[in-house]
């Protein structure tokens, strides 16, 4: 199991993204499904929040579960100086603020490269970027 949760680490890359012109902690995790924002987050950026037709269980690759209730709409973001948005599910995430996962990665036909830490996507406009 250590072994197994060591493999998923391995696939995370950490970058600095700016929400509302804060710089916030942000890791994109392909492995996971949806992208995330912290709640507190939310509350100290007054980002929107709106409530999910239906909740749900996720259990993120660290072993935590949480119920998802609430998403914010749109959410504009900088990533490495790209602007951006996507809707991101509300949920505490501990240190981070923020989490991009497929939903964000396939939009913008991401290419990640866990050996040195960087992906190549597409930006809004479809012009081709490296993170």
């Amino acid at each position: 199991m250590e072994k197994k949760q060591e493999n998923k680490q391995e696939s995370i890359i950490e970058m600095e993204c700016k929400i509302h012109g804060q710089v916030v902690s942000n890791f994109i995790d392909p492995i996971s499904n949806y992208n995330y924002v912290n709640l507190g987050m939310v509350d100290k950026s007054g980002l929107r929040k709106e409530v999910h037709a239906e909740s749900w269980l996720v259990k993120f690759s660290i072993g935590t579960k949480n119920r998802v209730r609430h998403w914010v709409r749109a959410c504009a973001f900088e990533l490495n100086c790209m602007p951006t948005s996507t809707n991101l599910n509300v949920v505490p995430l501990g240190s981070y603020s923020m989490l991009l996962g497929m939903d964000w990665l396939y939009l913008h036909k991401t290419k990640v490269d866990c050996y040195n830490k960087a992906i190549e996507c597409l930006d809004d406009n479809g012009e081709k970027r490296i993170l």
